[in-house]
Parts: structure tokens; sequence; C-alpha cells
């Protein structure tokens, strides 16, 4: 039986940075690089101060243009399960 040491543990965090809409800038790829070499160095430089039992972190870098993005949140029906005792 797996004990919880052996379980994959991953802490993710995510930033993401708008673009105010009608905001007429061309955004170009060189500084958007640089920034987002800019952001992974500097969590890269607090990480094992922060979280000293990393051992390594992940960098996702998208650019996207949202035309549609949609997030819903339904709540489910109260079980047993899911409802905390009182």
């Amino acid at each position: 039986m797996p004990t919880e040491t052996d379980s994959p543990r991953v802490l993710r965090l995510t930033f993401e940075f708008h673009v105010p809409r009608g905001l007429r800038v061309n955004i170009r790829n060189e500084r958007r690089f640089e920034a987002v070499q800019a952001l992974v160095a500097a969590v890269q430089s607090l990480a094992g101060q922060v979280f000293p039992w990393a051992e390594r972190m992940t960098v996702r870098h998208e650019w996207s243009y949202a035309w549609w993005d949609k997030t819903v949140e339904r709540d489910l029906p109260a079980t047993e399960k899911n409802t905390p005792k009182r």
C-alpha cells in the first residue's frame, strides 16, 4: 500500500496577464519573451527559499487571442461525502 510520501504532489500557481480591450498596442514577441524570462527567473530565485521541498518547477507560456472564454461553476447536490458534519 502506498504511503503519503509515495503520492505525486504538485503545487500549481497560475498567473494571467490580460491586455485591456481596445488597447491599440502591438505586443511584440521579443518583448513578450523577455518579460516571461524575467518572471521565470524571479520565481526561480525565490523558489529555493519559499519551497525548499521542491525539486523542479515547470513553466507554461501561452499566448492566445481569447475571443471566447467562459468558465461556469455549478453546485452539485449535497451528499453524505461532500457535506461537512455538524
